[in-house]
């Protein structure tokens, strides 16, 4: 339906600027009587007059014959564009007179050359036919056929009248060209068009040709078009003239032929456009192939008036689209070849113009000036070649600064190869070295590509075992890419060094090649062996820590069970540690335990394994065969700490340890439980009086397990009812920036019967295993609520208050509720509070963890890790926590100073929280050179005794108003 608007829509317009181009007289001329005088002097005829406003003319049947068509009165001088009406002729008639005294030669032509037949009578004042003379397009040799219509020689002579009368039988419009000219001027005339068609003619085959050859060699479609466009713009020309269908002796298919070559230049011409337009639209192109039809198909299905009037409207139809597709698809090309383009097109629609005024006001080929026609005709076809000529330059102009772009992107490209920080390479799919950067030659110890490419040939020379190099061939020939892969290299000087590769095969120059990229990880290799240390081993003392000794406890049993050997678990506890710690600090405190892990490892036998099980107590494997071992040891450990005496300042200790011995052959199923065997072993020697040894037995474990749990859930369920609970808070404050609000944790404490103080970690482990610590942490925050709503003028203040939360109350839906009523009830901004859940809890309830932060986030509360790194698991399950804080263990922080493993730690924990926008709080702050270092290394919060210690709740100062 697109195609067919489209046409109807061209065609239209081309009709409407064919009828307003024509005079208003060429439809409608004023009748006269058949009386009127239609005599033309000869002697007024210098070059040529136009018979249209002279001549009469008449409408009659066929057979009429010239002696009836004479005594026909009601002579009209209506000239139509309307066809003349099936079976009907149309005769015209003038008169000529001489007034002079000489003969005048004199020339009459009518019509063109499409016009089927015209017969000629010159009749005398007697009515005596005294010249007929016809042309008929089916008769070739009748006299009158010319190049250009009819043509009819006569001699006026003086004082004679003659009549001149004109049969004219054509299907084609009444209108038509009737001029009686003077025979020298006609002769002169015609002889100068002939000229003009012939340089015409000439000019058009030399574009042809050179467009064509050019085309030949630079394969240019557009130039191809143009040497056609020429050729059928010549040929349409030439046929239009009759000089064609005369040479062929075709007169009779004139219409046909020029038909035909018309169709080929325009189809050129569209070819030309779609060249010069690229893209131009698809549904404009159809359009005008289904114009093109339109000429071939009036040719057999309408008469000459339909035709010719067909034509005339695709014609400017036509010529109207080229000059709105220019204007429209002018951004496309550039402006230069747009504008020569458009007046090419220009010069030919004028043309058009002049051809349809001529036509329409009945002129014949010789009224106008010949040059006229003929020169906008050559310029415009001359513009268009020259426009495509100019358009293929800006092409080249455009695709050489292309080229010249990429040039400098490939050597941009080649500036980054060469300067990229990573090493990149290229080779054969056989590890044939192509070309290396410089990094790549600077990594393995070159000074130059050069130099690389002729000492090392394959890249099998890359790697310290050349095996890893086929394995990374062959996985390359079967993947196609390889990522991340880690592998051993040796420098030129010999020096091994891990890195990591990535490449992949690509074709290139139709051989495949691949292409990687490879830098150093000899020190992130080294961060991994160290981190490995440090997940098996204690940081302070360099034995193995709890969890590795677990797992090798855990071999032991397992290769015991084979073998049966006979082994046991020494579970040695140092007594009145706290004492140390309480008098001179946790740094005295790390000293001693450091040097009496070295006073013990002396007297064990290197190949038992010995662990720090925690901040002072130790684990220790002993193989034995008889009892007197296990004894020999004990005593030997017990020996070596009495006579051990630790120094600090002033101050002088004497240590003593309570030691829990459990046997293998108690056949405990797992690490776990042999070694709280020995734990329960070691309790029972400290409450036997201290520097004891115990072994364990099962009535033994039952019996004080049982009363120790015991003792601790009364005591919890005592201060439940009695409210036998004290809160204390401890402050911690923002080391990137001054802050005057208040940043706290809330902390907990269990008053005795006895009115002993206890800390958590005696008590709440009791309450975690019989279902209480969910109450105790209801009470924790209950009171809180209950203590910050009564003392609201620290609201205001409050940045963050830190309350601990234990596992039972993240998977217990009625704490959820309970805390959601208690936010309301108290009016606590949820904001202010953040919820710390302990590392290991995290861990082993992550889903219910997960489900109960993503709850009270939306209220706007905020959580934390506490004891974040005490495993390195920690970071496996760090980026599936919606946490905002981590707070880093202590045993990382107290040593910062002076362990660079400590401050590497220290350093990765706060990459990779800052990677995550989680804020990090440092835990154990026991100095203020502790804090400046934590303060230069980007850490956002410090926690411990050097801000603040603990203090009972009761007593809250705001941290800027304490007492200094």
């Amino acid at each position: 339906m697109k195609l067919k608007a489209i046409f109807a829509q061209y065609l239209i317009i081309g009709l409407l600027i064919a009828v307003s181009a024509l005079p208003l007289k060429a439809f409608c001329q004023e009748q006269s009587p058949a009386d009127m005088i239609n005599i033309v002097e000869a002697q007024e005829i210098t070059t040529s007059i136009n018979l249209q406003n002279i001549a009469v003319l008449h409408y009659t049947s066929e057979g009429l014959l010239l002696s009836d068509v004479v005594q026909l009165t009601q002579w009209q001088r209506t000239f139509s564009l309307t066809p003349i009406p099936e079976n009907k002729v149309l005769w015209v008639r003038f008169q000529i007179q001489n007034s002079g005294n000489i003969n005048i030669p004199l020339m009459l032509i009518a019509g063109n050359t499409f016009i089927d037949r015209i017969d000629g009578f010159l009749v005398d004042e007697q009515g005596r036919i005294i010249q007929s003379i016809q042309r008929n397009n089916a008769n070739p040799n009748s006299a009158a056929s010319g190049l250009h219509g009819f043509r009819m020689a006569l001699t006026s002579r003086p004082d004679q009248l003659l009549s001149v009368y004109l049969r004219i039988n054509d299907d084609g419009p009444a209108i038509l060209p009737v001029e009686l000219w003077d025979e020298e001027s006609f002769e002169q005339q015609s002889s100068i068009r002939l000229i003009l068609l012939g340089a015409l003619s000439g000019g058009l085959s030399l574009l042809a040709t050179y467009f064509l050859i050019t085309y030949m060699l630079k394969n240019a479609p557009a130039r191809f078009w143009f040497a056609i466009f020429s050729v059928a713009s010549m040929t349409t020309l030439l046929s239009a003239e009759g000089i064609l269908p005369s040479l062929f002796n075709l007169p009779a298919f004139a219409a046909e032929i020029t038909a035909f070559s018309l169709t080929i230049s325009l189809f050129a011409a569209i070819k030309i456009g779609r060249d010069i337009f690229v893209p131009v639209s698809r549904v404009w192109l159809r359009a005008h192939y289904i114009l093109l039809v339109v000429p071939i198909v009036t040719l057999f299905l309408y008469n000459d008036f339909w035709q010719l009037i067909s034509i005339l409207g695709i014609i400017i139809a036509f010529l109207v689209s080229k000059l709105f597709a220019t204007l429209m698809y002018r951004s496309k090309i550039d402006m230069r070849s747009t504008i020569i383009y458009f007046c090419g097109w220009l010069a030919i629609g004028l043309v058009a113009v002049l051809e349809v005024l001529s036509f329409a006001q009945g002129a014949s080929h010789l009224s106008y000036s010949a040059a006229l026609p003929f020169a906008f005709t050559c310029f415009g076809i001359m513009l268009i070649g020259v426009a495509i000529i100019s358009r293929e330059h800006s092409l080249v102009y455009r695709q050489e600064h292309e080229q010249a772009t990429i040039i400098s992107n490939l050597q941009h490209f080649a500036d980054v190869f060469d300067n990229t920080a990573e090493g990149l390479y290229a080779a054969k799919s056989d590890g044939t070295l192509l070309r290396a950067n410089t990094a790549f030659t600077s990594l393995f110890g070159f000074e130059s590509e050069r130099q690389l490419l002729a000492t090392l040939h394959k890249i099998h020379d890359l790697f310290s075992d050349p095996v890893e190099a086929d394995l990374l061939l062959g996985e390359l020939s079967s993947q196609r890419t390889v990522l991340g892969k880690e592998f051993r290299g040796k420098r030129v000087d010999g020096r091994e060094f891990w890195f990591s590769i990535s490449s992949q095969i690509v074709k290139a120059n139709g051989d495949a090649e691949h292409f990687g990229s490879l830098f150093d990880i000899t020190e992130r290799r080294v961060n991994q062996i160290n981190l490995q240390y440090l997940n098996t081993h204690d940081q302070l003392t360099g034995l193995h820590n709890r969890r590795h000794f677990l797992q090798l406890l855990n071999d032991k049993i397992t290769q015991s069970n084979v073998s049966d050997q006979k082994f046991a678990v020494f579970y040695i506890d140092v007594d009145q540690f706290k004492i140390i710690n309480d008098t001179c600090g946790h740094a005295a405190g790390d000293v001693f335990i450091k040097e009496l892990a070295h006073e013990l490892y002396e007297v064990f036998d290197p190949k038992w394994i010995f662990a720090r099980l925690s901040a002072d107590e130790f684990g220790l494997i002993v193989e034995f065969s008889d009892e007197s071992r296990i004894n020999a040891t004990t005593e030997k450990i017990l020996s070596q700490v009495r006579n051990f005496e630790f120094k600090w300042d002033r101050h002088r200790f004497s240590q003593s340890v309570s030691i829990g011995i459990a046997r293998h052959e108690l056949n405990a199923t797992d690490a776990e439980e042999l070694l709280s065997f020995a734990d329960t072993a070691c309790i029972v020697a400290k409450e036997s009086g201290r520097d004891k040894v115990h072994v364990f037995s099962k009535d033994m474990d039952t019996k004080n397990s049982y009363e120790r749990e015991l003792y601790w859930v009364n005591e919890v369920t005592r201060a439940l009812k009695e409210d036998s609970f004290e809160l204390y808070f401890q402050h911690y404050r923002p080391l990137n920036k001054a802050d005057d609000n208040d940043y706290y944790e809330i902390l907990i404490r269990l008053r005795t019967e006895t009115g002993d103080l206890t800390l958590p970690e005696f008590f709440m482990p009791a309450a975690e295993r019989c279902n209480l610590s969910n109450k105790v942490d209801k009470w924790v925050i209950e009171n809180y609520f209950i203590w910050l709503n009564t003392n609201s003028e620290y609201m205001h203040k409050l940045a963050k208050c830190n309350i601990n939360i234990t596992g039972h109350s993240l998977s217990d839906d009625d704490f959820q509720f309970f805390l959601l009523n208690a936010f309301e009830k108290y009016h606590i901004p949820p904001e202010k509070i953040c919820f710390e859940i302990r590392e290991t809890l995290a861990i082993i309830k992550m889903n219910d963890v997960i489900a109960f932060i993503k709850q009270f986030k939306r209220l706007g509360c905020t959580f934390a890790i506490d004891d974040f790194g005490s495993g390195f698991s920690s970071y496996a399950y760090l980026k599936n926590l919606p946490v905002d804080y981590v707070k880093i263990d202590g045993n990382f922080i107290r040593n910062i100073l002076t362990d660079p493993i400590d401050l590497a730690m220290v350093t990765s924990i706060r990459d990779v929280a800052g990677a995550m926008s989680i804020q990090t709080v440092a835990e154990f702050v026991e100095s203020d050179e502790i804090m400046v270092q934590l303060g230069k290394m980007g850490l956002d919060f410090a926690q411990g005794y050097c801000i603040a210690e603990p203090a009972p709740l009761i007593d809250f100062v705001s941290y800027n108003g304490r007492a200094l």
